[in-house]
């Protein structure tokens, strides 16, 4: 069987295997998770509206709230229950429905959220559960016995099918209030399936001798303990939520510097920043309702509140989350661009619109079929947890949110979605490369999978919640494997539909097609890509990514930084190898001078006494800036000590640097070079030039000779061939010799240069003096000239000063 075949075949099996497993284990982790139900969010609510109509008129403008409402605590003190054995009991009673249910609110148009005028709770079943009736405390009423109550009080029950017999008889409780007392007759169920000590039932209550409806209430003595039981989850639910305030101090630092660098590119990012924004808005429209309820923001008015609350959610949640997952990817995409370039290749490939390859077809079978095995492994690892003595309320499983959407699957979907993007493009793309760079691929993904796994929403909770710990770590643990053996899709698409499984499945199942619909939206929406695909799991084609995503604005950053880097790395070859003058060889005074352009050149100077007493004078400038030109500048400055010290004549001299260069250096970066051969004694000097700025001769009495000898500069050509030049020298007579960065030095703004006849005045005026003062005379001059420009070239000068024959002879 080809490998592509037996790849393909083996994600099905995946697949199949995990979804299984998820049927036969769901149930059994979950045992009240909804199993009747028939009842869509919309049936509830005309459901609830037709039963309100008993308790009175409706407003004539509704704004009604239909949600879904969770008892946490009643679904922990069921599976409590079934710990000890009470399975039968439990699920003969109704208090498993009591566990979802949908909760409708009534209120009058610009009403304030604590007013609500009516409120009922449907079961998944469609059975009216509660319906209430609010009124003002300060509204006046009339009087009530408790006979009368009890009466009243069974007749409601009665037409709403409640078995009275199964309740112990009612107890009537007041409440005084300023213009009316309420009376509240309450029906204890006599079966006490909770335990002795836990009362529950059906409380009937009257605003006066008006009937305000009927709820369930438990009357529980360790109810403060279960709510320190479940604190801890709301502590981690916050964490999660606003966990991108703890990202972003991490993610934001490496983008600046990198994006400073120009190793990063935006454009990418801001198209994932602009999907996390319009999901979250499609998300926070649909169940802003739903989710406000039981909130109160000052004087805003229910509908206010909804609005404000969902614009809110965008500023403080969404934003940062879209910021985050932006920069997440601009930067965990230059860290994995060069050694993992083909994680990123799905994933990119979906963006570009190029999703018509083998590619993308593998990831989205690999991302979704290990999508079901995650999930199916979690709910395994959850059944093992609870033969410990672990719970696992399904109350959890939904939200946060989604669930009170008209649409709850696809608000799933757009949740999964928007956090997927996050969770998985910090966690997975940025975070776990950066630490597997630092820590090794064991230590770094142990460390990744540790750290996002209490950082991000659970895949379920469990109480105690140490018994959850093991489980998420082995959740976070299986996505870092994932993505360090397949990509980024397949990463993201197997966190989506793990979460989309452990959340949508009982709507998959339910009774009610509309809510089946919904179910099966959440758990297909991580098969899209593998549906839109599948017939290119058998192409040849492949995507291969290809990093375009730096603007041309982040390119000059990087060429400028760039630049920098060379600019430091040639000053510091120049640095190194310029040598330190002293103040006199042989008996020859000397000076030198070096200053460096803000662009580094190739400029070199060298003075070597040689054991006949004579001296090798060099000044050379390699053409160009930065490090080839330093480099080349430290090879010809290195050849010449070498070649000085074996043969310093000028031919020889000329002929070795001439080959070194045209065999090593580009033909832009030529060499200009004037070498001498100084003897004082004899007082004449043997020189020549290859390009460079001729040498001058300056007498005690002024005058100045420019020392011509033309040849070629060197690596022109392969040989070079130069005539040396004798110059006699007079006691006291000074050598001069500059680079072209004297001459062509010019004003800030100027075309104009210092040029050869001001050097010319400049050495003239100041002839006699010694080589250091000559120096500084020239620069004096130049800088009267220059003004404050900066140098665009570097500026060698070099001094000699025949000694006096008395001094020579010493």
């Amino acid at each position: 069987m080809p490998g592509p075949c037996r790849s393909t075949l083996t994600w099905l099996v995946v697949l199949l295997a995990g979804a299984l497993a998820v049927a036969w284990a769901f149930p059994r982790v979950f045992p009240f998770a909804p199993r009747a139900w028939s009842a869509t969010r919309e049936d509830a609510r005309e459901i609830a509206l037709e039963h309100l109509r008993a308790l009175g008129p409706l407003p004539a403008d509704p704004y009604v709230v239909a949600r879904m409402e969770e008892n946490a605590r009643l679904e922990y003190r069921l599976l409590q229950r079934l710990e000890h054995g009470g399975r039968p009991a439990i699920l003969a009673s109704d208090l498993p429905e009591r566990v979802l249910v949908w909760q409708i609110t009534v209120y009058d148009s610009g009403a304030h959220p604590r007013d609500w005028s009516y409120q009922a709770e449907i079961g998944l079943d469609g059975r009216l559960l509660s319906m209430r009736r609010g009124f003002p405390a300060s509204e006046p009423g009339g009087t009530l016995d408790d006979g009368d109550a009890r009466r009243r009080a069974a007749v409601l029950l009665g037409g709403q099918g409640v078995e009275l017999e199964r309740y112990e008889p009612g107890v009537v409780r007041r409440k005084d209030l300023d213009k009316r007392t309420d009376l509240a007759v309450r029906f204890v169920e006599r079966g006490r399936v909770l335990g002795e000590r836990i009362g529950y039932g059906l409380e009937v209550t009257f605003a006066g001798d008006q009937l305000a409806g009927s709820s369930f209430f438990v009357d529980d003595p360790d109810d403060a303990q279960i709510t320190v039981a479940l604190q801890p989850i709301g502590l981690f639910g916050q964490i999660a939520f606003f966990s991108t305030f703890l990202v972003l101090p991490v993610v934001a630092p490496v983008f600046l510097r990198r994006y400073h660098l120009g190793e990063l590119g935006v454009k990418r990012g801001l198209q994932i920043f602009a999907l996390c924004m319009l999901l979250g808005l499609a998300f926070f429209a649909q169940v802003s309702r739903g989710s406000t309820q039981d909130s109160i923001w000052g004087v805003l008015s229910r509908q206010q509140l909804t609005w404000v609350w969902g614009a809110q959610m965008m500023v403080v949640l969404v934003g940062p989350l879209a910021i985050a997952s932006f920069l997440s990817w601009s930067s965990g995409e230059s860290l994995c661009r060069e050694r993992w370039g083909r994680k990123l290749a799905a994933f990119d490939a979906l963006f570009q619109g190029d999703w018509k390859n083998r590619t993308v077809a593998l990831s989205s079978l690999r991302g979704y079929a290990a999508g079901f095995a995650i999930a199916a492994v979690t709910l395994l690892l959850v059944l093992v947890a609870q033969r410990g003595g672990a719970v696992a309320p399904f109350a959890f499983q939904l939200g946060p949110f989604w669930n009170h959407a008209r649409f709850p699957g696809f608000a799933l979907v757009l949740f999964l979605v928007l956090f997927g993007l996050y969770t998985t493009l910090f966690g997975r793309l940025f975070l776990l490369p950066a630490l597997v760079h630092r820590l090794g691929r064991w230590t770094g993904g142990g460390l990744a999978a540790l750290l996002t796994s209490f950082v991000f929403f659970a895949p379920v909770i469990l109480l105690p919640l140490k018994s959850a710990a093991p489980i998420w770590l082995v959740f976070s643990a299986a996505t870092v494997a994932l993505f360090l053996a397949t990509d980024l899709l397949t990463t993201m698409l197997a966190a989506i539909t793990s979460a989309a499984v452990l959340s949508a499945y009982p709507l998959a199942v339910a009774a009610a097609p509309g809510v089946q619909v919904q179910g099966w939206i959440g758990l297909l929406a991580g098969a899209l890509p593998m549906l839109l695909t599948a017939r290119h799991l058998v192409s040849e084609r492949e995507f291969v990514y290809r990093y375009e995503d730096v603007a041309p604005h982040v390119r000059r950053i990087a060429e400028r930084e760039r630049q920098r880097v060379e600019l430091e790395t040639a000053r510091n070859i120049q640095s190194s190898i310029l040598p330190r003058l002293p103040d006199s060889i042989h008996g020859v005074e000397l000076a030198h001078v070096y200053l460096p352009a803000t662009e580094v050149g190739g400029d070199f100077y060298d003075v070597l006494g040689l054991e006949d007493g004579r001296l090798a004078v060099a000044v050379g400038d390699v053409a160009g800036h930065g490090v080839a030109s330093g480099l080349v500048m430290s090879m010809a400055k290195s050849a010449l000590a070498v070649q000085v010290t074996f043969d310093p004549e000028v031919e020889a001299v000329f002929r070795t640097l001439n080959r070194m260069v045209f065999q090593s250096a580009r033909k832009r970066l030529l060499t200009t070079l004037c070498y001498a051969l100084l003897d004082p004694g004899r007082r004449e000097m043997r020189f020549a030039s290859a390009g460079h700025l001729f040498p001058y001769r300056i007498g005690r009495d002024g005058r100045v000779e420019v020392l011509e000898s033309v040849a070629y500069p060197l690596g022109v050509r392969p040989s070079l061939e130069v005539v040396p030049r004798l110059a006699r020298l007079a006691e006291g007579d000074t050598v001069f010799l500059c680079s072209d960065g004297l001459i062509e030095a010019r004003r800030e703004g100027s075309e104009e240069h210092f040029g050869f006849d001001r050097v010319e005045r400049a050495l003239s005026g100041h002839a006699g003096r010694a080589p250091r003062a000559l120096c500084e005379a020239v620069l004096a001059e130049l800088s009267a000239f220059t003004g404050d420009a900066p140098r665009e070239d570097d500026l060698t000068l070099l001094a000699l000063r025949v000694p006096e024959e008395r001094r020579a002879l010493r």
